[in-house]
């Protein structure tokens, strides 16, 4: 009598990957705690700093995105769809349709009284992405995308996304919506794929003294770029984007080794729900200091981004250890619209 066959091995989750994922989420929260505050005066000296992070936040999140699809994207089209897509398109039309109603209901959250939302963007959201959450829209155009050329040669691929980066990251081509980061970004998704392999036997090489000397020279070509306002010029962009990655990649291996940072792998682990909710407190403050017309001097006002991302994500860490077994609020309605991965059923179990 033979007994059922073993379930095959989970590959750990390595925590250098979580980490940068967790460095990631936290600076896409702050740049858009210093973004809504901002509109309302209270951002202090952060201000003018945020998009000296540009080039760093979404590079690494959809470098590190790349790195976990290389196995997916060898599968049939609809088990790729099941796997990986319906649930970040479910959860895209989901929160896009709350986030505008919660917008529609607000006081106005910018001083000059303009509409916070409109109606037409639960029409336009797939025309238009919405520009909060565009990002749960992009990976499955991506995802997409290196389906339809994984038989072509991965030299190929790299160049012609690369062009693409250049073209919009140059301003050449430009919609003024969430497109243009996309256009900048896919580069990044399509080159962790296939540089996935050579990244991990390098991971193991990283030391202290490579990430000092990479954050001080990532630290100076920004300043140098942006002083002389460089970014524009073509490839720039993109040469300071590759930098900003492999700094937040050695940085990750770095603190991934070391325990006190052991929430920033936690916060990787779960970067979906901080994503999907992290600006709903945003905006409700901000609506409610616009209506108090509320003002504080430049160097109290700085304290608030940093505070403001860290009670987003306690929020958003709060509800989601509250409704993660609700299905529709962070998962789909309906289970057989996905493939539950078996790391994914364990890692449910493990954070019950």
């Amino acid at each position: 009598m033979t007994g059922a066959p073993a379930p095959a091995p989970v590959a750990p989750r390595e925590a250098w990957i979580d980490v940068a994922k967790g460095i990631a989420i936290t600076l896409v929260v702050l740049y858009h705690a210093i973004m809504y505050l901002d509109e309302v005066g209270l951002a202090g000296a952060l201000a003018p700093l945020n998009p000296l992070f540009d080039t760093f936040r979404m590079p690494l999140f959809f470098f590190m995105s790349g790195i976990l699809a290389a196995s997916a994207i060898r599968l049939p089209y609809w088990q790729l769809f099941r796997k990986r897509m319906s649930l970040l398109l479910y959860l895209y039309v989901a929160w896009v349709t709350l986030q505008t109603l919660f917008l529609l209901a607000l006081p106005p959250i910018s001083p000059s009284g303009a509409p916070n939302a409109s109606w037409a963007s639960l029409v336009t959201l797939f025309v238009r992405p919405s520009s909060n959450l565009w990002f749960i829209y992009a990976l499955p155009l991506f995802f997409t995308l290196a389906w339809l050329m994984r038989r072509w040669a991965p030299v190929l691929q790299i160049a012609l996304t690369a062009v693409i980066a250049v073209l919009f990251g140059a301003g050449v081509l430009h919609t003024g919506s969430p497109w243009d980061k996309m256009g900048k970004y896919v580069v990044f998704f399509i080159a962790a794929i296939y540089l996935g392999p050579l990244v991990r036997r390098l991971v193991p090489l990283v030391r202290w003294w490579h990430v000092a000397f990479l954050c001080l020279g990532y630290a100076a070509l920004v300043v140098i770029t942006t002083k002389l306002t460089l970014n524009k010029i073509p490839f720039v962009l993109l040469v300071v984007s590759t930098l900003a990655v492999v700094v937040g990649v050695t940085v990750a291996v770095l603190l991934a080794k070391l325990p006190a940072f052991d929430f920033v792998r936690a916060l990787g682990s779960r970067t979906l729900p901080i994503y999907l909710v992290h600006t709903f407190p945003m905006t409700a403050l901000a609506a409610i200091l616009v209506a108090f017309d509320v003002h504080d001097p430049v160097l109290v006002a700085t304290l608030f981004p940093p505070l403001l991302c860290a009670g987003s994500i306690a929020v958003a860490l709060a509800l989601n250890w509250r409704f993660h077994t609700v299905p529709g609020i962070f998962t789909v309605p309906v289970k057989g619209w996905v493939i539950v991965s078996q790391r994914a059923v364990i890692s449910t179990n493990t954070r019950r």
